[in-house]
C-alpha cells in the first residue's frame, strides 16, 4: 500500500447530499465488506471483480470492476473512523496515479429525518482540470449509496 502524503497545495472538491437514512446506517455503509462495492467506486455498467475491506485504523480496501475491457481498481487505507461522524482514508487508482494518492473526507451530520454526508476529497492540484468530473464521480456514488441505503 502507498503511504499516506501530505500535499502542499492540494485542489479541493466538495460534494454532499441529503439522506433519508441515520448518520449511522450511512456510516456503516461505507465500511460494510459484503456491500460497499456494490456502490463505492462503482458504474452502472461496471461488473464488480474485487471487493477487500479491512475496515479499522490503518486497514486496506481494495475494490475493483471491470470497465468494458478495462480493470478500474481504487486501493486505499483508513485513517481515521469515527463512527458516525468522519470517516477519513487515502486512495488511489492502481496504474493511474499509484504515486498520488488523494485523501477522502466523509462527515455525517444527523439532521431529523436522516442525514447529510459531506465529501472533501483532497488531491495534488494537476487533478484541478478534472473538478466537473469529481463532482459527478461523487454524485454518482452518493446516487449509489442512497440506492443501498
Amino acid at each position: 500500500m502507498v503511504e499516506r502524503r501530505k500535499i502542499d497545495n492540494p485542489f479541493v472538491v466538495k460534494v454532499s447530499r441529503e439522506f433519508k437514512a441515520s448518520a449511522e446506517r450511512a456510516f456503516d455503509a461505507w465500511l460494510d465488506p459484503e456491500n460497499v462495492g456494490n456502490w463505492l467506486f462503482s458504474t452502472p455498467d461496471g461488473k464488480g471483480k474485487v471487493c477487500k475491506v479491512d475496515p479499522r485504523v490503518g486497514g486496506n480496501f481494495e475494490i475493483g470492476e471491470m470497465r468494458g475491457d478495462d480493470f478500474a481498481n481504487h486501493v486505499g487505507t483508513y485513517h481515521e473512523i469515527d463512527r458516525p461522524n468522519r470517516l477519513v482514508f487515502s486512495y488511489y487508482m492502481e496504474t493511474v496515479n499509484e504515486d498520488m494518492p488523494s485523501t477522502v473526507i466523509v462527515e455525517f451530520s444527523a439532521k431529523e429525518n436522516g442525514c447529510v454526508v459531506l465529501i472533501t476529497h483532497e488531491m495534488d492540484d494537476i487533478y484541478a482540470e478534472y473538478e466537473a468530473s469529481a463532482v459527478e464521480g461523487w454524485n454518482m456514488i452518493f446516487d449509489g449509496l442512497n440506492n443501498y441505503i
